[in-house]
């Protein structure tokens, strides 16, 4: 609202200005003309004056100014490279909002991680709002970006991206969490999609190369800059979307006669079915026989945990190394609603 506030007096001050300017023009031409009032053909001239300056002035506001308008709203101008660097600049000059869209981004890589995080925090405190969303690691569009752009790992950048997203988040002041939202897709991106206030550079996935290597810089007011937004806003507010806690973790009660316990466990997603890990903390309750499972909050809330067959397990294995990365083997087991 305080920004809007300063907009607005902007523009009123503006208005007033251009006022000032107009009348002192008019009383300018008033005291040019009225010494020369009584030359022979004054008024003549002074018709044709005003007229070819009227047909001027509806030629460059009925036809020109639209022109100019319209190009410089859709003014696309192509680059080779992202510059991380200019990007880090315009987040350190933003007033607005800052939007990032990717599988993963360089941003969050050396050398440019550590001052992307202080830009953050300077924009953060200047009231800037940030919604950056990057993509599952073990969903099926990181396994084909991964194939995409072999050999680079793939797979394991994104990883690497949400944990430092992670820890970053965990350090930010009370205060500032709520304008940082981070949330996870397990759908990838149309496009790269990076927007500070009314600047938008996106760029177009192809084999082989990274999105970065290809972009498009328009404003977001702009026709692409518009198009480009939507899909982003779409997608934002789409279903299927995690915070970085409900990325990592489920909290699943697990009730074996009458002692319940609660367990917040590491999951993965394959085939539209949750597989959790039980090791350690929950292996007591998960392989009793009698064993019940509820998942408190939407849709079916009752479960039973079940073994998966040895060609099942190691594709569940994969992914699961895929989201978590290398460590300690995972007993997982797959809900199975009741």
């Amino acid at each position: 609202m305080a920004r809007r506030g300063r907009l607005s007096d902007s523009r009123y001050r503006l208005s007033y200005l251009y006022a000032a300017i107009g009348a002192l023009l008019l009383i300018a031409s008033f005291l040019l003309l009225y010494p020369v009032r009584h030359t022979p053909g004054f008024a003549d001239e002074l018709r044709i004056g005003i007229g070819a300056n009227l047909i001027d002035l509806t030629l460059a506001v009925l036809v020109l100014q639209p022109l100019v308008l319209y190009l410089s709203r859709n003014a696309v101008r192509r680059r080779n490279r992202l510059d991380y660097r200019a990007v880090i600049r315009r987040i350190e000059a933003a007033d607005d909002r800052v939007d990032l869209w990717k599988h993963w981004t360089g941003l969050l890589e050396a050398p440019h991680e550590e001052r992307f995080a202080e830009a953050i925090r300077g924009a953060l405190d200047r009231g800037v709002r940030f919604r950056i969303m990057l993509t599952d690691p073990s969903s099926p569009d990181a396994a084909e970006r991964a194939r995409q752009v072999a050999p680079t790992d793939a797979v394991t950048a994104i990883r690497q991206n949400i944990e430092r997203l992670d820890s970053f988040t965990t350090g930010l002041p009370a205060r500032h969490r709520p304008a940082f939202q981070v949330r996870i897709s397990t759908t990838g991106p149309a496009h790269a999609f990076y927007r500070v206030d009314d600047w938008l550079s996106y760029g177009v996935f192809r084999d082989r190369r990274v999105s970065e290597s290809s972009q498009r810089e328009v404003r977001v007011h702009g026709d692409l800059g518009e198009l480009a937004l939507e899909a982003f806003e779409n997608r934002w507010n789409g279903v299927g979307l995690r915070n970085i806690a409900e990325h990592y973790r489920m909290r699943l009660r697990l009730t074996v006669d009458d002692d319940t316990s609660e367990y917040e466990l590491r999951y993965i997603v394959h085939d539209g079915e949750h597989w959790v890990n039980v090791n350690p903390a929950a292996l007591p309750h998960a392989f009793h026989p009698d064993h019940r499972v509820t998942t408190p909050g939407e849709g079916v809330t009752h479960w039973t945990l079940a073994a998966a067959s040895p060609e099942t397990l190691d594709r569940v294995t994969a992914l699961y190394t895929a989201k978590y990365g290398p460590g300690e083997g995972p007993v997982l087991l797959r809900l199975t609603a009741t």
